[in-house]
């Protein structure tokens, strides 16, 4: 059994239910206004934190107006004035996009059974949206990040979820891109999927708190990138405000409502600024038994080559140099 993961191995073996599983079995009443809607949604967030689901809910029906078409429904009305990250751009995606460069339709590149990701969690259904709440200048993914490819619709993903499980996918993966844009379009996904299979949200941890009260009832594992340790790198090369504050204070709160796995991706010349900063971090706010990913694979890619601290590949030294930090601080390193 892998530390940190228990919950998550446990709905593998049938053993626990998936948090929209249950969330779909929670009748709700339906609200005509935003307020009217929070409300009772602060009211069912307190019953389902007390239920303790064995896989016997599962043999119930869905309820036809559950707290997850509550959420979905609440969802939407955010989109009328945007904050789901904390840039708050607050556009009204039903007339125009928003910084994510993201409307009301979601649009996602591929999925397909992923062999690639942690040993814990392949074969991984990933899903990977279209676009991004950050503009990183190495994004290794900007082909994703800047096209809008396959129209999303809910019925169909949730088809190939459920199908994706049949042929031994341990979980459905929502990545990109990044998926908090597309929170609306995803709760409608697993408003239609039957499997009672974990959600795992592959995130650059930049949601705001007002998103995190509303998905952190459907997701399972938080798969989290902590990709800088101060805010001048963030702003510099992912043109991101209060970096540090929002991505911490999102991974405390990920801690409190689901299980963790924390990805790390190395940046050359950027060991003693981001790499040291974040495992200590981790270490002492999160616990040094945390997973933890580790990542050596970066490249220089899309416009990276403009900043020249980061237009090389790591070398040897600063690999070495970044394990010896992490396992200096941290036991769980994946």
């Amino acid at each position: 059994m892998v530390k940190g993961l228990e919950r998550y191995e446990a709905i593998n073996r049938g053993e626990a239910v998936a948090k929209f599983q249950i969330a779909k079995r929670i009748e709700a009443e339906w609200a005509e206004s935003f307020e009217d809607m929070k409300t009772i949604h602060d009211r069912l967030k307190k019953e389902f934190r007390k239920m303790d689901a064995d896989t016997s809910l599962l043999k119930d029906e869905p309820a036809k107006y559950s707290f997850l078409h509550l959420k979905r429904d609440m969802l939407y009305e955010m989109l009328r004035e945007c904050n789901f990250c904390e840039r708050r751009c607050g556009a009204n995606r039903f007339e125009k996009k928003g910084f994510c460069k993201c409307g009301v339709t979601s649009y996602f590149s591929s999925e397909f059974l992923h062999v690639g990701e942690e040993p814990e969690l392949i074969p991984s259904h990933t899903i990977f949206f279209n676009r991004c709440t950050f503009a990183c200048v190495f994004c290794q993914n900007y082909d994703v990040v800047y096209e809008d490819d396959y129209v999303a619709d809910p019925k169909e993903l949730a088809y190939l979820i459920d199908r994706r499980y049949r042929q031994g996918s341990r979980n459905v993966n929502f990545v990109g891109g990044n998926p908090d844009q597309h929170a609306h379009t995803i709760s409608e996904i697993l408003l239609n999927v039957e499997s009672n299979i974990p959600v795992v949200w592959n995130s650059n941890m930049y949601h705001s708190t007002e998103l995190a009260e509303i998905i952190e009832d459907l997701v399972d594992v938080w798969l989290g990138d902590f990709k800088y340790g101060n805010d001048d790198c963030a702003k510099k090369y992912s043109k991101v405000p209060k970096y540090w504050k929002v991505v911490t204070r999102n991974f405390l709160r990920a801690k409190d409502n689901g299980e963790l796995l924390i990805r790390h991706l190395v940046l050359p010349n950027h060991i003693e600024c981001c790499t040291e900063p974040i495992a200590k971090w981790v270490a002492e706010n999160l616990g040094g038994d945390t997973r933890f990913n580790l990542m050596f694979q970066y490249y220089p890619t899309f416009k990276a080559w403009e900043y020249k601290e980061i237009s090389r590949r790591l070398n040897a030294e600063e690999m070495k140099r970044a394990l010896e930090i992490a396992e200096r601080y941290l036991s769980n390193l994946v």
